[in-house]
């Protein structure tokens, strides 16, 4: 079982995962959002489309989403965690977003919407929280609300290829493996990402296409990207005194979780972030 250090439950939702407060998906989305629109785009959606943001978060995705259906769209919005719904109206009532959009509270597993409601669904970074089980189970809910020829989108993080230099290239690779090993399920889950591809044909999804995307921060940072960095390392810092890292390893995650500290990484003239995130994209059956 895991457990949850002081600083991932500063990032964590009122659901119990990590990684998705309210805070911290707001400073994620900002801090890599051209890349993140992008490939809302690449996935093919539409106008006058009715799309499902499932597992929306804080709706960073909308207003993009909104844009590419038009006014002769309407868009459904569903999220485990009332906080998020709430900050979902409220950005709904407070801008001027393109098409209509519905938003609710409820649970990617069990749907509230009839079959064939929808021409797409978008679910961005939620299959980290499912295990094998709950992951069939969520592409056959979306299976069932999309329409034939219809699309499925499931963008996910790589971690591995995830990189703080001038940090050891191998670092958080080591972690990650290192907790899983110890039967962190949400890190296995994370390794899963890179093969979600046969989870999509495997559920009778056709046409299966895949799109990875390298995203690189360098110096100078934003402050946005700063922080999006520094909660990062602080959380892997407590969940590198979770798993079984050799002392020198160990050692190196303490100095990248004092963020404070004035030869921080991040303050290094050579400091680059590196992370993939990958696109999925299924077609449900027409004949």
């Amino acid at each position: 079982m895991t457990t949850v250090g002081r600083d991932e439950t500063t990032l964590s939702s009122s659901t119990g995962h990590i990684f998705a407060a309210t805070t911290w998906l707001d400073a994620h989305f900002l801090a890599m959002q051209p890349e993140y629109e992008e490939m809302l785009r690449w996935v093919g959606i539409h106008p006058n489309w009715h799309v499902l943001d499932a597992a929306c978060g804080t709706g960073s995705f909308l207003p993009l989403m909104t844009e590419l259906v038009g006014p002769g769209g309407k868009v459904s919005a569903l999220d485990l965690a009332p906080e998020n719904v709430s900050v979902v109206e409220e950005r709904a009532r407070a801008d001027s977003w393109p098409a209509p959009v519905a938003a609710r509270v409820g649970n990617i597993l069990e749907l509230p919407y009839e079959n064939q409601t929808f021409d797409a669904v978008w679910c961005a970074n939620t299959s980290q929280y499912l295990g094998d089980d709950e992951l069939r189970g969520m592409l056959r809910e979306f299976r069932r609300v999309v329409r034939p020829g219809g699309l499925i989108a499931i963008k996910e993080y790589d971690i591995t290829a995830q990189q703080f230099q001038p940090a050891p290239a191998t670092l958080a690779i080591h972690l990650h493996e290192a907790l899983c090993r110890l039967g962190d399920e949400y890190e296995c889950n994370l390794l899963r990402a890179i093969h979600l591809s046969e989870w999509l044909r495997a559920e009778g999804l056709v046409e299966i296409r895949q799109k990875p995307t390298l995203m690189v921060r360098l110096q100078p940072l934003r402050p946005v990207e700063r922080s999006f960095i520094c909660d990062s390392l602080k959380a892997f810092n407590t969940r590198a005194h979770q798993a079984d890292l050799p002392p020198e390893e160990l050692h190196i995650w303490e100095q990248l979780g004092d963020v404070d500290a004035p030869d921080h990484v991040t303050n290094h003239p050579d400091f680059q972030y590196r992370g993939i995130q990958t696109i999925f994209v299924g077609r449900v059956r027409s004949d």
